[in-house]
């Protein structure tokens, strides 16, 4: 890289040589040195840091010998230390000297003790034999249910690496106090009765592993992608993490995580916002899904270790039967040993209540924040306004749901510009439809959101223009209007089930997504569907399908209606988007 000189120095001269020539001072010079010296072709395109022609001298090893020109011996460097010289440069050690500093280092480096395997002749027994595909077993899932409720799921992919983590059937929506999930989220993979954070870092370094946690409404999910050889300890560290977290034992860390929490309320993506004031909006504040998922400044305030060590006993750690081991990469009777080794010992004692919520429609806005955008990057200087538009539709376990699914991929759309390519959807409708004929909208795109007992369908877009705003909800309706009326053609049809089969294909192929997949079916029905029954249901789906969802979820039920952002008073109201739709 280069050092700030040098940058200076090059700015410096790329700034010289977008100066014209005549203005040129060293081109006056230059020409001046023409007239009077042999280097007439000085210039400062090739010397743009000189401020005076060089003096070029040339001379022959003939002429160096007839002046009597000597060879210098090289003189060796003397290197200069404040103190010891750590490296013995001046030879001041006696042969007996090094011996003892070499025996002293070499008995501290056998003391430290590495996980990673020494290099050997043979091959180790935990690497999968290489051997042609077609001799190899096909992979397959396989889901074992522990005595204690534990439900455990695997997949072999003959690899070196392996996916395992647990996921539990405990979300947000489970919570007394908004905010419990998300602190939980910060302080994950923290202190515990074994390990302190710093430790659980340096370990996982040291096993080659990452680590990811991810919280939802529904579900929790902590796992570590680790190289295979180092699977048990990895197995013994998430029983650590998942059941032994220090919430009440540590003051410092529960107010460390209590501080992110603040720091991220403090503003968040614009994208999260919306999703916020949508469940809102469709479900109400006093109904599960209508919580708010992210603590806010007021509900970290009501955040006490006791609290939260309270919620995490009853939720998650005396609740076995909602807790699913997921591993992708591993054979199924290792995982079956080692979930019965770290989790066996656990006893159903509670559970989370899971209340239905009802969907009601209505609005919600949130307005722009006042003080200074902490995601100057992410958050361009314009005022944009938000808006998402909503019907309800069936949940996970509704007949609807790949309906659902092949609908969004027809819609499609994202943000006004995109480098294009295979798999874009540049040719969704709401790229042909809307981004390519409405210059002012910056994002147009469908969307689904489920959950146990239903789910949400939409469409959301952005504009900075406060002028545009009521032309922009007019847009997006007309497009979730026209689904219930004229029946998409075939080749449309076609293009999306093809899109959304080459992105579940596609997606499987990652070991990590392999795995969520399987852990997350597992814990909500019970069981996995393949990649290939998928397909076939994605083909199932008829343009009359498609027509009958739109239909169904349009008739008789008020739209939901969110907004964030600037311009939020052009925005119209609910009711008046529902006769629209009348």
């Amino acid at each position: 890289m280069l050092s700030a000189s040098s940058r200076t120095i090059h700015r410096a001269s790329r700034a010289l040589c977008r100066c014209r020539v005549s203005q040129s001072p060293l081109r006056q010079l230059s020409s001046d040195s023409s007239t009077t010296s042999s280097s007439s072709s000085f210039s400062i395109y090739e010397y743009p840091t000189r401020t005076e022609a060089p003096v070029i001298t040339s001379t022959t090893a003939e002429k160096e010998r007839s002046s009597g020109f000597k060879s210098k011996a090289p003189v060796k460097p003397v290197k200069v230390y404040v103190g010891e010289d750590p490296f013995d440069d001046q030879g001041q050690l006696s042969p007996e000297d090094r011996e003892a500093i070499r025996e002293k280092q070499t008995a501290e480096f056998e003391s430290i003790k590495l996980s990673s395997l020494p290099i050997t002749t043979s091959v180790p027994s935990f690497i999968p034999p290489n051997v042609p595909s077609q001799e190899l077993k096909a992979p397959e899932t396989l889901i074992t249910r522990l005595d204690n409720g534990i439900r455990v799921v695997s997949q072999e992919t003959y690899g070196q690496m392996c996916t395992v983590g647990v996921l539990t059937d405990v979300g947000s929506r489970h919570e007394p106090t908004p905010g419990i999930i998300h602190l939980l989220e910060t302080m994950a993979f923290g202190s515990t009765k074994k390990y302190n954070g710093l430790q659980i870092a340096q370990l996982l370094q040291d096993w080659g592993g990452t680590r990811f946690v991810s919280h939802s409404r529904e579900q929790t999910l902590h796992c570590i992608d680790i190289l295979r050889p180092n699977v048990k300890d990895g197995m013994e560290l998430l029983s650590q993490v998942v059941l032994e977290p220090l919430i009440t034992e540590i003051p410092e860390d529960f107010m460390q995580a209590l501080a992110v929490l603040e720091f991220q309320a403090q503003e968040q993506l614009p994208e999260l916002v919306l999703g916020e004031a949508l469940q809102v909006a469709a479900y109400g504040p006093d109904q599960q899904l209508g919580k708010l998922h992210f603590a806010t400044q007021e509900t970290i305030q009501k955040l006490t270790p006791d609290l939260v060590h309270d919620f995490y006993q009853k939720s998650i750690r005396k609740n076995p039967e909602g807790i699913v081991i997921a591993a992708a990469g591993l054979g199924h009777d290792e995982l079956v040993d080692l979930a019965n080794t770290y989790f066996g010992d656990m006893k159903q004692q509670e559970s989370p209540t899971t209340v239905p919520s009802l969907y009601r429609g209505g609005s919600h806005f949130i307005g722009k924040p006042t003080q200074p955008s902490i995601y100057s990057q992410s958050a361009p200087d314009e005022d944009y306004c938000r808006v998402a538009l909503a019907f309800p539709v069936g949940g996970w376990h509704s007949d609807s749901m790949v309906t659902a699914c092949v609908l969004q991929t027809l819609l499609g759309g994202g943000s006004s510009f995109s480098a294009g390519g295979p798999g874009k959807g540049m040719y969704s409708r709401m790229y042909q439809q809307v981004l390519n004929r409405y210059g002012w909208m910056e994002t147009a795109e469908a969307f689904t959101t489920f959950a146990d007992e239903g789910g949400l369908f939409g469409v959301s877009g952005s504009t900075p223009s406060a002028k545009k705003v009521v032309d922009m909800v007019t847009v997006l309706a007309d497009q979730l209007g026209r689904l219930a009326y004229q029946q998409v053609d075939d080749v449309e049809l076609s293009r999306a089930r093809n899109m959304l089969k080459c992105n579940v294909l596609t997606q499987l192929e990652s070991r990590l997504i392999l795995f969520e997949d399987m852990g997350r079916q597992v814990l909500t029905y019970g069981k996995r569907e393949d990649a290939a029954t998928t397909c076939q249901k994605i083909d199932a789906v008829t343009a009359q399908d498609i027509q009958s969802l739109a239909q169904t979820m349009l008739k008789g039920n008020p739209p939901t209606l969110a907004a964030t952002g600037s311009h939020l008073d052009q925005v119209p109201s609910s009711e008046e988007v529902s006769r629209w739709f009348q």
